[in-house]
């Protein structure tokens, strides 16, 4: 676990108040930089799992490669780099698909999630215009990923089930908080929010693979 906490140290530490720094200094090509190097810290986690422990860790880290790109073309064109991500959470699924048993929980966890997202896309679908295809698109994806790490995460009774069912949890809190930071005014502050639990969402994704 010593990875996890020098990549959680070094993510959370230097690579997120950097890309902060030089978001709000308007450069953002240094910004950009220094998000992906963020996603980098748990990729290096999930290739050292990868390579030393276990061969299924290769679709975490094809999912974090991709979310890496994400974050860096995102800065760029929403829907391309939403595309990215959307790319990376299918590798997800299919990785946790594989690593725990399909229960009906998951089908009602799935449900619930897409439910409330619906909702939510409802009755912000002035604000989205034409981006509400993608955004419900995309929320269709994240609530069937996170629904599979919740519902697996949780039956599984280990520590590395617990760490995926955080992780989730944080992944679809991050992007619900950010849907609403690109519709509507909104504090600063929520821009720390969202990028130290899509932080450490991917960190403890790719920690989960140690334990």
């Amino acid at each position: 676990m010593l990875l996890s906490l020098l990549a959680a140290a070094l993510c959370l530490g230097t690579c997120l108040p950097l890309f902060m720094h030089y978001k709000k200094s308007l450069r953002p090509v240094m910004a950009t930089i220094y998000k992906c190097l963020g996603t980098a810290c748990a990729l290096i986690i999930a290739l050292t799992a990868a390579i030393r422990l276990d061969p299924m860790a290769w679709l975490c880290v094809a999912a974090l490669l991709l979310h890496m790109v994400a974050d860096g073309v995102l800065e760029f064109n929403f829907p391309a780099g939403a595309g990215f991500f959307i790319a990376g959470h299918i590798f997800y699924f299919a990785c946790f698909m594989q690593r725990f048993p399909f229960t009906a929980t998951h089908v009602i966890c799935f449900v619930l999630l897409l439910a409330g997202s619906l909702f939510l896309l409802y009755r912000w679908r002035k604000q989205a215009g034409k981006q509400l295809p993608l955004l419900i698109l995309y929320a269709v994806m994240l609530c069937a990923l996170c629904a599979v790490c919740v519902a697996g995460g949780v039956a599984a009774y280990s520590l590395s089930g617990i760490l995926i069912s955080i992780a989730g949890a944080l992944l679809f809190l991050s992007d619900s908080i950010l849907c609403y930071r690109l519709l509507f005014p909104a504090p600063k502050v929520l821009s720390w929010i969202i990028m130290i639990t899509y932080y450490l969402a991917q960190l403890l994704f790719a920690s989960s693979w140690l334990i």
